[in-house]
C-alpha cells in the first residue's frame, strides 16, 4: 500500500521565493503524491497572496494563522498531519536553502528509523547561527550524553508512529525539532544523510538580534530541562 506523506512547510515573509519553493516541491515530489501543507505564520508581506495562487490545487492545503514563531508553526503542521492519519511527515523550511533534488533522496529512504535528518554539509548560515548550533550540540551532549550532528536541521522525514507517541512531549516547545532529535537518538532510531545547503537569498529571518539571544537562552533551558 502506498504510504501517505504530508509535507509541512512553515512560511514567514517569503513573498519573493515562495512560489518557486512550492513549484519545486510539486515537481520533485510528484511520484510520492504527498499532501503539501502551506502554513503561513502571520506574514506581514504579500506571502498570503502568493500562496493563495495554489488554492484549489490538488494535494495543496493552505493554512493562514496568527504569528506564533517557527516552532509553533511546525507543531501546527505536525498535529494537522497526524489527525489526517499520515504515515510520514517531511518537514522543510520555505527559505530555499536546500536543493529540491535532495528531497527525493530522503523520501526514498523510508526505513526502520523513526527520524531521518538531512545533515547540512558546508552549512551556509550566519556565523552567529553556526556558533549557537555548536553550543546546542555541546549542551545536548553534556545533558543527555548523546552527540547529534545537526539536531535542528529543517530537512527531515518523521515516522508518524514515532511522532504520535511523542507529540505530547514537544507540544508548546519553541524547539520541537531538537527535542525530537534527542528522543530518536536516545532510542537509536535516528539516521543522517548528507544534503547540500545554500545561502539565503531572499525573505526575512524571523529570529534576529536581541530576539535571537533570548531564543537561544530559552532553547538551552528547554534542552537542559527535557527528560
Amino acid at each position: 500500500m502506498k504510504k501517505k506523506i504530508y509535507i509541512v512547510l512553515p512560511i514567514f515573509n517569503e513573498e519573493k521565493i515562495i512560489e518557486k519553493v512550492v513549484n519545486d516541491l510539486l515537481k520533485y515530489t510528484s511520484k510520492f503524491d504527498p499532501v503539501i501543507l502551506l502554513i503561513n505564520d502571520g506574514s506581514s508581506d504579500n506571502t498570503k497572496q502568493k500562496i493563495e495562487k495554489f488554492e484549489g490545487q490538488r494535494n495543496i492545503v493552505i493554512i493562514n494563522k496568527d504569528n506564533e514563531g517557527h516552532g509553533q508553526t511546525i507543531l501546527h503542521g505536525y498535529n494537522y498531519a497526524l489527525k489526517e492519519k499520515c504515515d510520514y511527515i517531511f518537514q522543510l523550511d520555505s527559505d530555499d536553502q536546500f536543493f529540491t533534488e535532495d528531497i527525493e533522496k530522503i523520501l526514498n529512504l523510508k526505513s526502520n528509523e523513526d527520524l531521518i535528518i538531512g545533515r547540512r554539509i558546508k552549512r551556509k548560515d550566519q556565523l552567529i547561527r553556526l556558533i549557537i548550533t555548536q553550543i546546542m550540540k555541546s549542551i545536548i551532549f553534556i545533558r543527555h550524553g548523546i552527540m547529534i550532528k545537526d539536531s535542528n536541521s529543517p530537512f527531515r522525514l518523521i515516522k508518524s508512529e514515532f511522532l504520535l507517541k511523542n507529540i505530547s512531549k514537544i507540544n508548546g516547545s519553541i524547539i520541537p525539532n531538537v527535542l525530537l532529535s534527542i528522543i530518536a537518538a536516545k532510542n537509536k532510531k535516528l539516521k543522517f544523510i548528507d544534503v547540500k545547503h545554500k545561502e539565503r537569498q531572499t525573505g526575512e529571518v524571523s529570529i534576529k538580534k536581541w530576539k535571537l539571544f533570548v531564543f537561544c537562552l530559552k532553547s538551552l533551558k528547554e534542552i537542559i530541562q527535557f527528560k
